[in-house]
């Protein structure tokens, strides 16, 4: 017999049914049904309550596709357990065989279901794991508008159309997509691993080595096309250089071609490793792309790399250096506002104690050679032979160090500053020759930018004021200036480990921070939830 018809049928009892289990969360918070449980006590009886208790899930079609929604969730990296999966299913089974359910399932599986619902739109609009509990700084927190979660749950059911309802709720921009089908296909490379290359002397062209053909096949395991030179399988010719060197592309090295303990060591991650980092990474984009402003930039500190983005394309990037991991860059949401012009750079106050200081009391003259000046809280301009540095205590220094503007000035000739708590910026650099390395955590936290003055292009673009030509003027004359932005710009810090190349594959980046464990850990930790308050804002066009 039909779903909608037994529901129908069950009249009465099913809704008896319904308003005792409603009675029981609204009392307990959450309520046991077969092997689960639902656990909105909030939004579930309110729901039912509008319905006077009728049940909701009466249309076949509505049942399906809610099923299909949850298993499908699979590939945006979350787990169908979290939304019942497995007991609906066997439900739908149980009650679709009998000649006369009980009115008790048919009022269970229409609340798992109604549950479910719930659960899986916060997850695909919000994310499961709560990026506050693993950042205390965290501030990309997005508003909840004021219709009320039990009528979204009634639109979405009403609307006949469940699937395309919650797509609605998964972020739009294209690099969710890119993740996704990566998802898809690091699940295929997972159903026949590649073999592990053994650790040994690296390997470059020219050379013969028994590891060759190893390293033939987990190349070509991966997608990467090897042309094998003659019949000698154990020579590194061109074909497995190039091959190396597409690799290492993907993977955050130096495209170099020579196989050394660092690309050795990503060749041998597995597939289920990258699953779980595509995995991470779909959280982290259900998290933040959401709402995004037309235009913005944003940068990816395990990738080293700054963006502008316009209108969801890259149109600029470039290189930067971003803090050790003992110096954190932290992830945070901003607007730059203005950029400074031949800046001074104060020393911050955790590099004025454990660095500056003691080397000045090594060497005063460490002051002179590092083009440094010290200032009052007036501005004046303090003698350093007039302090006695054998009584001073690094963390109570009462006057601000700062160095003069100049080549070697840690800023560079231009910084561009968001205001925020963190004291995090862009900047310049004299060290440019870092640039160079692929790993570039060596900053003390501020973002250091391999290419300022195209950045002052794309920030100053439309301006009737200032352009390009007027800031290097500016720099050569050595004048200090402020100049506020017409225009300012939204700039996100995130941190990816799994990027979009420009072939349309995904690039694999190093956790320097060890951030994704923590967020693999919620996602496939078994869902508790003990009220979920759902984001209304695209609700309205559901």
């Amino acid at each position: 017999m039909p779903l909608a018809l037994q529901a129908q049928e069950a009249g009465d009892p099913v809704s008896q049914h319904i308003f005792k289990r409603c009675e029981y969360l609204e009392q307990f918070s959450h309520i046991p049904v077969c092997s689960t449980c639902v656990a909105s006590h909030k939004t579930i009886p309110a729901f039912y309550r509008n319905r006077n208790y009728r049940p909701a899930w009466t249309d076949s079609k509505a049942i399906g596709q809610m099923l299909e929604a949850i298993e499908e969730s699979r590939d945006d990296g979350l787990m169908p357990r979290d939304y019942h999966y497995q007991v609906l299913v066997s439900m739908k089974k149980s009650i679709r065989d009998s000649n006369q359910p009980d009115p008790s399932d048919l009022a269970d599986f229409d609340m798992l279901l109604t549950d479910a619902l719930l659960r899986l739109s916060y997850h695909l609009y919000y994310g499961k794991v709560n990026p506050e509990s693993l950042d205390p700084d965290w501030n990309f927190r997005r508003n909840i508008h004021k219709i009320v979660p039990e009528v979204y749950l009634q639109k979405v059911i009403d609307s006949g159309d469940i699937l395309n309802s919650l797509d609605k709720l998964r972020p739009q921009y294209p690099y969710y997509g890119v993740l996704k089908e990566g998802l898809k296909r690091y699940r295929q490379f997972e159903k026949h691993p590649w073999p592990k290359i053994p650790v040994g002397k690296g390997l470059k062209k020219g050379m013969r080595d028994p590891r060759i053909p190893i390293l033939a096949k987990r190349l070509e395991a991966e997608g990467y096309q090897v042309v094998q030179e003659g019949n000698s399988t154990d020579l590194f010719g061109k074909g497995i250089e190039a091959a190396v060197k597409d690799f290492q592309k993907h993977h955050g090295l130096e495209p170099d071609g020579i196989v050394g303990k660092n690309t050795i060591r990503e060749l041998n991650v597995g597939p289920n490793e990258r699953v779980s980092t595509i995995r991470v990474n779909l959280e982290r984009a259900r998290w933040i792309l959401h709402d995004l402003d037309p235009e913005f930039l944003i940068v990816n500190i395990a990738g080293f790399k700054l963006y502008f983005v316009k209108d969801g394309k890259r149109m600029w990037e470039c290189k930067v250096m971003v803090g050790k991991p003992f110096w954190k860059t932290p992830c945070f949401r901003a607007t730059v506002e203005y950029v400074v012009i031949n800046p001074y750079w104060v020393v911050p106050p955790g590099i004025l104690s454990k660095e500056v200081i003691p080397k000045i009391k090594a060497n005063p003259s460490y002051l002179a050679r590092q083009n440094l000046e010290i200032v009052d809280s007036k501005g004046r301009i303090i003698n350093p032979g007039s302090i006695n540095w054998s009584r001073i205590n690094p963390n109570r220094f009462p006057y601000i160090i700062r160095q003069r503007p100049g080549p070697k000035n840690a800023l560079g000739r231009i910084k561009f500053i968001f205001p925020n708590k963190h004291f995090v910026f862009l900047h310049d650099t004299p060290a440019r020759n870092l640039f160079s390395r692929p790993m570039r955590a060596f900053s003390h936290g501020c973002i250091r930018v391999e290419k300022p003055l195209e950045l002052v292009d794309i920030l100053f673009h439309g301006s009737k004021r200032w352009n390009r030509k007027k800031v290097e003027e500016l720099i050569a004359k050595k004048e200090t200036k402020t100049i506020h932005l017409e225009r300012p710009m939204p700039i996100l810090i995130l941190y990816w480990t799994a990027s979009p190349a420009p072939d349309g594959r995904l690039v694999f980046l190093r956790d320097i921070y060890e951030r994704d464990h923590k967020i693999l850990i919620g996602l496939d930790t078994p869902l508790k939830i003990a009220n979920v308050v759902f984001p209304w804002k695209q609700a309205k066009n559901l």
